[in-house]
């Protein structure tokens, strides 16, 4: 009997023998007895009020899933539950029985049984090579990571695959980072190709084929049109002709005649064209017919409408009986319309005719002499529009730069064949994203857009020798060649190509089943003209999979994108309009297949040639590949000549400035050890750009603030990029320069050192310093890349953004690229959507939609632009040497082109600056312009400022009124109800506690289930917690643990990894307590104390003007912190406020009206909170003034202080655009009426009611009115 690993509840393992084997689907009623198989995709496990557990596993197949519920009860301990985990493959034993708390069936499990996947084995003793798979991010069509295609390709024995993504590279970096993992443990090296399938073009519309010398208006045109059995010329016939002979914008004759195919008309050509074998019973054949034809003909201007089909069918035709083909001039009314209309979606016929107010009869269309007639109008009608082009060649020039977005695409693959190959990869992925986008110039907004090549653009950096070029699916030319044309034009159109691909005959079915081509045995013919001709030409035919996923049991997951629309509205291109032909075909099946899969796919070609397909040539074209590294192995810094002594001299002038001549030990030892390693690493040049940067805002009259951990560097303090100190807690005089370190641990932050008077000078001295160490930031070595992030005013984040680009040029600085999937509440919907879709709403169990859609998920859906992001590429490179760029969001109208890759995929070869917009430089901007106070010479010691913290007293307000407990409310990163209560449990009184709750706000199992509990319990105080990451490597050097440990203790801790068992023993013997060993064990993320310390210094400088300016305060906030106002609320005072508070809080307590409560209300009731505290200070809100209240900002009242006049931009649906319409208006003089308001401005007449239900406009008067006196 084999070995089992079994979880039993009720039942003996001697009885699973007898459970039924069941599918997970079959599970449609109560069952007992039964077993199924699958694997868990979702886990989720609760405590009853019983102190017992309750366990659901979500357990799935190719085909279902379901819930599996379990109790901790018996044999079955918490410890046996948690054996279970998330990717686990299992067989379950037990029963299905409904269940009320879900309403659908669940599985009750006596037996769960871990079992090892059931995997596919390619059991081929040669292996082939895939050259075209798809990921995730092909947008909204691959399911799989490209790391899931490598671990199988692996699995298999493969030697290599090729990524083949549309239009994108996106996954180069993680396949080469998983290529690179797996061959650390191979014998011979699995390599990666890497390619993308492109659309491809040609520059120009065909709208005259054959030119000649001839004006349009002498012309004489034969205006026609054909019906045939089929789209291709190859295999299909003529057996309709209808023309006119238009001559002088007339019709002087015309042509019908029906031509009798040499097969009999299938059903669907009777359908479409409404022509029958009863209409052939005097047809002639072609042979017979096509000399009236020519004779009508004549040598007059060919005119069709889609003359690619026509024109080409004709001739096809012709050759196909020996005769000559038709060589007078061609007018394609196709193109001509793409020419004419170019922000047209459509150009069917009927379309553009219609656009000429001709009407076109859609139960009459597809017969020749119908379509002919139409088609003469509407091209007299053109015509009538082109009395500027006089002669054909005109006609032809009649194109501009961007025609190549209207021409046909083909689907082409490129693949590099080595590190040359991968830049000029990369160009043509910029070009295509950039200057070939496709897109309508309608509207700036809404851009649906599609990047494309010029063939022109892929032979140019072909004859390097660096690419392979293969002619990729049924969307490329040389599939449509063969299905369409004859072998000679199939033959042309190859030679283009390196390899030619050939893929499974299941990827065609769909062509078959929606009548493309009318049978399977006509598809083999096509593809056995391809294998002709590439054999002919000596061209390598390979057999590809064009794999969109590696498993077949996500085809499904497929399929629902299959249904689903992108941004946009786009649908998918295997999407079926029809809903009967939806519902009843299946798309292709499309998963990544074994060698042996594929060689069964290809044995209708024979065994030699299915060989050759799928394993010897697919592996001579990856013998053609070299090794090839889209990621680069080092950093890549830019470079400013001098920049590194530039940064050295700052550093020592200002460290002189504030130190004075003769530099203490511990400023000059941490000035050379950090500037060793900044300069020694090439990181120099960034710190000197931060450095400029945040100079050139501060001079432009904003401060900045500094985030993450670059305040703990002290060359960022001294080049003036941060304000944060990160020396030991420390006195230095600013006038003598007289300095007293605590190195001891004794003081924990300098600003909580009391001022004192200067023993040498006089002068008086406050503290400085917050013990931070340099390693937090680049690493104990100094070698970690830096990101030095700055929080610029939102009003000048763009200027600072430019300012780089004048530093670098355009050519060298981008914005970070980012990627945007789907997440899961979209997939959610993305699944409901394919049950209604596909008219199977509500027969999913609850299990199967979630597994469908964590299976969606992670799919790319969008590109997008990091906030502040830049990335700046060196002056002696391009580019090109890291990755391809792009506009967010393929929006041509974009201010700044991406990185192409998501930034963290090249995070260490280039550097990016984090030049972020933030609301609180400008709200000091703000504060600053209204007090005159500058916000930098704000005491960080302040007693009234610090009490806010842990009380209202400094507020003044009745605290009968109230039931505040501290004045946070309002302040940044303080006033949420979360912060708040953490303020009000610790009643903080120092800058170090404020540090410490800071980290705690912003930590993970930092707080609670943690430092809340140790308080809680008396175990620690909220001064000795660990708050912020640094905080613990501090502790431990002063524990006396050596510098690299406690660096790495730190590093793992604030990872969420814990603590090593070989590191407790030191700890304890150094002194460390359990319970701060058991703390660290919790934690799973962790603030820097840097970033803590920027954020209360912004905090407290806001504080300080909440308590001892507070008229503008409340300005700024209202201003610029609120998101959402409730004015007629604000102005009617406080039982006012209370009551629209208390009502939102009613809704929220109410589990009935919870739902309805918005996130408008939310943020209205914040708003209102300040609101009421504000009244409770003494000071109101004016109602809005008409001639006083600014257009966005609230002021203080000039004629009494304790009030606050809103601006027009508080009134719900009054934009800025609106208000200042307002604004400017009045300056021309006072306004006469409301007619004279509204005539002056850009109110609404629904904004004008609204505000005399304000009563803003009091007095005013409905209309101007005249007097006597008024002439």
């Amino acid at each position: 009997m084999r070995k089992r690993k079994a979880i039993i509840s009720s039942q003996r393992e001697k009885g699973l023998d007898s459970y039924v084997p069941f599918s997970i689907h079959d599970i449609t009623e109560e069952c007992h007895g039964i077993r199924i198989h699958g694997k868990i995709f979702e886990t989720e496990t609760r405590t009853l009020r019983n102190g017992r557990d309750i366990q659901m596993l979500w357990i799935g197949d190719d085909d279902d899933a379901i819930i599996m519920k379990r109790f901790e009860r018996g044999a079955v301990t918490k410890e046996v539950l948690a054996e279970i985990r998330n990717g686990d493959c299992v067989v379950a034993y037990g029963k299905a029985e409904y269940d009320a708390y879900t309403r659908e069936l669940v599985f009750m499990p006596d037996v769960i049984e871990k079992v090892p996947e059931v995997r596919r084995v390619d059991e081929a003793e040669e292996k082939r090579v895939e050259l075209h798979v798809h990921t995730k991010l092909s947008e909204m069509d691959g399911v799989c990571n490209i790391e899931e295609y490598i671990d199988q390709a692996n699995a298999w024995g493969m030697d290599a695959i090729a990524i083949t993504d549309h239009l994108v590279v996106q996954a180069f970096p993680k396949a080469q980072h998983k290529v690179d993992a797996i061959n650390k443990s191979r014998e011979t090296p699995f390599k990666m190709i890497y390619g993308l399938e492109m659309n491809m073009v040609d520059p120009a519309l065909q709208i005259v084929r054959n030119i000649q010398d001839i004006e349009l208006e002498k012309g004489t045109y034969c205006v026609f049109d054909l019906e045939t059995t089929g789209l291709s010329s190859r295999f299909d016939h003529i057996i309709e002709f209808g023309g006119q002979i238009v001559k002088d914008r007339a019709c002087i004759k015309s042509l019908q005649m029906f031509i009798k195919p040499p097969v009999a008309l299938s059903a669907f050509t009777t359908e479409l064209t409404g022509i029958t074998e009863e209409h052939m019973k005097n047809a002639k054949s072609f042979a017979d017919s096509i000399d009236e034809i020519l004779d009508f003909i004549g040598d007059s201007i060919l005119v069709a409408h889609n003359a690619t089909f026509d024109y080409n069918f004709l001739n096809d035709e012709l050759a196909r009986i020996g005769r000559k083909p038709i060589m007078n001039p061609v007018i394609d009314t196709l193109d001509l319309a793409r020419s004419m209309q170019a922000d047209r979606k459509g150009y069917r016929l009927g379309q553009i005719a219609r656009s000429y107010g001709i009407r076109y009869d859609e139960d009459v269309a597809h017969r020749a002499d119908y379509d002919a007639e139409v088609l003469a109008q509407t091209y007299m009608n053109m015509l009538n529009d082109l009395k500027h082009i006089k002669n054909l060649q005109e006609l032809q020039d009649m194109q501009t730069a961007e025609s190549f977005r209207k021409v046909r695409v083909k689907h082409v693959t490129v693949l590099a064949k080595n590190m040359a190959g991968l830049k000029e990869l990369f160009e043509l992925v910029t070009l295509s994203h950039t200057k070939y986008l496709a897109y309508s110039s309608k509207s700036t907004n809404n851009i649906v857009a599609e990047p494309r090549i010029l063939r022109s653009e892929i032979e140019k950096r072909r004859i390097n020798g660096n690419l392979l070029i293969g002619s990729s699916c049924l969307n490329g030319e040389v599939f449509d060649m063969a299905q369409t044309r004859n072998e000679q034009t199939l033959e042309e159109v190859m030679q283009f190509y390196d390899y030619i691909e050939i893929q499974p005959l299941e990827n065609y079915r769909h062509l078959v089943e929606r009548d493309s081509i009318s049978s399977m045995d006509r598809l083999k013919e096509i593809l056995k003209s391809i294998v002709s001709a590439a054999d002919k030409l000596d061209k390598l035919l390979v057999a590809t999979g064009d794999c969109h996923y590696v498993q077949p049991g996500e085809k499904m997951i497929r399929d629902i994108y299959i249904s689903s629309q992108a941004i946009g509205g786009v649908r998918h291109p295997l999407y079926i309009y029809n809903q009967e032909k939806r519902r009843k075909f299946k798309a292709p099946d499309q998963h990544f297949r074994t060698t042996k899969e594929m060689l069964k796919e290809f044995a209708w070609l024979g065994e030699q040639r299915a060989y050759d397909m799928v394993i010897k040539n697919t592996k001579l074209i990856a013998d053609m590949i070299q090794e090839v590294k889209p990621v680069k192995d080092r950093l890549y810094p830019p470079d400013i000549e001098g920049s590194d002594q530039k940064l050295t001299d700052i550093c020592y002038e200002n460290a002189h400035k504030k130190y004075g001549p003769v530099l203490p030990e511990i400023v000059e030892k941490r000035l050379e050890k950090e500037l060793a390693s900044i300069i020694g690493h090439g990181f120099y040049v960034v710190y000197y750009i931060s450095h400029l940067l945040v100079k050139k805002s501060l001079n432009d009259g904003y401060l900045v603030g500094s985030r993450g951990s670059v305040g703990s560097s002290f060359v960022a303090t001294m080049s003036e990029i941060t304000e944060v100190n990160p020396l030991a807690p420390h006195y230095v005089c600013p006038k003598c320069h007289y300095v007293k370190f605590y190195t001891d641990g004794s003081v924990a932050d300098g600003f909580d050192l009391p001022d004192i008077i200067c023993p040498n000078c006089g002068e008086t001295i406050r503290g400085d310093g917050h013990d931070i160490p340099f390693e937090t930031f680049l690493g104990f070595e100094g070698d970690k890349v830096p990101d030095i992030d700055l929080n610029f005013s939102g009003d000048y984040q763009p200027n600072a953004h430019a300012y780089t680009k004048e530093v670098f040029g355009d050519d060298h600085v981008y914005r970070a690229g980012t990627i945007g999937t789907v997440a899961t509440q979209t997939a959610f919907g993305y699944v409901k959507g394919y049950e209604e879709e596909m008219g199977i709403e509500g027969s999913m169990r609850n299990a199967q939609v979630l597994h469908l859609a964590k299976g969606c998920e992670g799919v790319k859906r969008t590109t997008g632009q990091h906030p502040g992001g830049i990335i700046v590429i060196p002056l002696d490179l391009d580019v090109h040497d890291f990755t391809p760029v792009q506009y967010p969001a393929n929006n041509p109208y974009a201010e700044w082109k991406t990185t192409h890759f998501e930034f963290h995929d090249i995070h260490d070869n280039v550097l990016k600056f984090d030049i972020l917009g933030h609301v609180d430089p400008t709200a000091m901007k703000m504060l600053e312009r209204m007090s005159g106070i500058d916000p930098t010479t704000i005491p960080m010691n302040d007693p009234e400022t610090m009490s806010v913290f842990s009380k209202v007293d400094a507020l003044k307000i009745d605290t009968s009124k109230s039931t505040e407990e501290t004045g946070a409310a309002g302040l940044p990163e303080f006033g949420t109800p979360f912060v708040r209560g953490i303020l009000e449990l610790t009643r903080p009184t120092t800058f170090d506690e404020l540090l410490k709750i800071s980290g705690l706000s912003h930590g993970t199992d930092v707080w609670l289930g943690n430092a809340k509990d140790l308080i809680d319990n008396g175990t620690c105080t909220l001064k000795s917690v660990i708050g912020c990451r640094d905080d613990i490597m501090v502790y431990l050097l002063h524990k006396g643990l050596r510098p690299k440990l406690a660096f790495t203790i730190m590093e793992s801790v604030r990872k969420g990894k814990g603590l090593k068992d070989e590191w407790i023993p030191e700890m304890k013997a150094n002194g460390v307590e359990d319970w701060y060993i058991d703390s660290c064990l919790k934690i799973k993320y962790m603030f820097p104390k840097a970033h803590a310390t920027a954020y209360v210094m912004m905090a407290i400088r806001i504080a300080w003007f909440k308590v001892h300016r507070p008229q503008v305060y409340y300005c700024m906030f209202f201003s610029i912190r609120c998101d959402a106002y409730d004015i007629e609320t604000m102005i009617k005072g406080e039982q006012a406020i209370r009551r629209r508070m208390q009502e939102i809080s009613d809704m929220l307590k109410n589990n009935e009206t919870k739902k309805d409560v918005s996130k408008k209300d939310k943020d209205t009731f914040n708003t209102l909170e300040l609101a009421l505290e504000m009244n409770l200070r003494g000071y109101y809100f004016t109602n809005i003034d008409i001639m006083r209240s600014a257009s966005r900002e609230f002021i203080v009242d000039p004629e009494n202080a304790s009030y606050i006049i809103p601006p027009f931009t508080s009134i719900d649906g009054l934009g800025e655009n609106v208000a200042d319409t307002v604004v400017e208006a009045r300056k021309q003089g006072a306004f006469l009426s409301k007619e004279d308001l509204q005539r002056r401005t850009a109110l609404s007449g629904t904004l004008v009611k609204k505000m005399e239900s304000m009563g803003v406009l009091e007095g005013m008067q409905d209309e101007n009115q005249m007097s006597l006196f008024s002439f």
